[in-house]
């Protein structure tokens, strides 16, 4: 169902990781196409795999009772998605000062490589023990992003 590679933008030094899915019957609306409240799954799963491939996987960071929150989503559906289709997701992090992170994704059809929905979300790590935002290292940060914060 899903492979999974990291990729490096030499020019920008930005760590770009993909992520496939496939769209399943069930994800449809009645409409023939992906209903909008899944491509949030999709990012989810994407960015879940993301986060392991840096080395900050969540379920070490949950021994640790760290955990990431969204704090804000923004989608924008470009074109429509139906099944059947293969899906390639793109995930970058923009590690920010303190606790923040700023994920940025892209979800493309497989089948002609356009490009359906773009998507940003807004989260910080929390120490879920504390019920606090985590301060993220400068080594942590470092795992998200190649670009200095």
């Amino acid at each position: 169902m899903k492979t999974l590679e990291k990729e490096t933008n030499s020019e920008q030094g930005i760590k770009l990781f993909t992520h496939t899915v496939k769209v399943r019957w069930v994800d449809l609306d009645e409409n023939g196409h992906v209903n909008n409240g899944v491509y949030q799954s999709y990012f989810h799963e994407a960015r879940v795999a993301a986060f392991d491939e840096t080395g900050l996987s969540l379920t070490e960071l949950r021994k640790r009772n760290i955990g990431p929150v969204i704090l804000k989503a923004e989608l924008e559906y470009k074109m429509e998605l139906k099944y059947p289709e293969t899906t390639r997701l793109t995930t970058r992090f923009e590690a920010q000062k303190g606790s923040r992170v700023l994920t940025i994704q892209d979800l493309y059809r497989e089948s002609d490589g356009a490009l359906v929905c773009s998507a940003k979300f807004y989260g910080l790590f929390m120490d879920l023990k504390r019920m606090r935002p985590y301060k993220v290292t400068d080594e942590e940060a470092s795992k998200l992003a190649s670009t200095p914060i």
